[in-house]
């Protein structure tokens, strides 16, 4: 059974196109398992542990997000800055900003916020200045010595 010209065409087309998919499959098996090692030395480095291997699994697919992030802003080069991952890099934004800014806005804040007016928006009456320690809002100036911190003097 001979072959047509079509036929050899076809076979040669599929079987680079097999090769092609399945160069850029190990690519992508490899920069998975790269991302992952650099997941586990990152965990080491900051300590890190999930509580199972669900969260680790989203955890993970959070820090491999933010590190595409910043190796795609250190690759345009154009910044006068360069991001690095740190201690945050398996929380999301919205994580980040509530758990470090103290920040938490709720239904009831949101709703509570939009109907209230200033509460001084009709006061006419306004000292030229007023001395906020007798109004009990501040105290005085305190010395408050080292504060807790070591000072040290260089030596000349």
């Amino acid at each position: 059974m001979a072959l047509t010209l079509g036929k050899k065409v076809f076979i040669v087309m599929l079987t680079i196109l097999g090769s092609w998919t399945s160069q850029a499959t190990s690519r992508t098996l490899q920069e998975a398992a790269s991302m992952a090692k650099r997941h586990e030395q990152w965990m080491a480095q900051y300590d890190r542990k999930y509580a199972d291997d669900g969260e680790k699994e989203s955890r993970f697919k959070i820090f491999k997000e933010n590190a595409e992030f910043v190796e795609k802003i250190n690759s345009e080069g154009n910044h006068s800055y360069k991001l690095s991952l740190n201690a945050f890099s398996d929380l999301t934004t919205e994580e980040f900003v509530a758990s470090r800014t103290g920040y938490k806005i709720t239904n009831q804040s949101r709703s509570a916020n939009v109907n209230t007016s200033f509460r001084y928006e009709n006061l006419s009456d306004i000292p030229m200045t007023m001395d906020w320690r007798e109004q009990g809002a501040v105290t005085p100036v305190k010395d408050q010595g080292k504060c807790g911190k070591k000072i040290t003097y260089l030596k000349l």
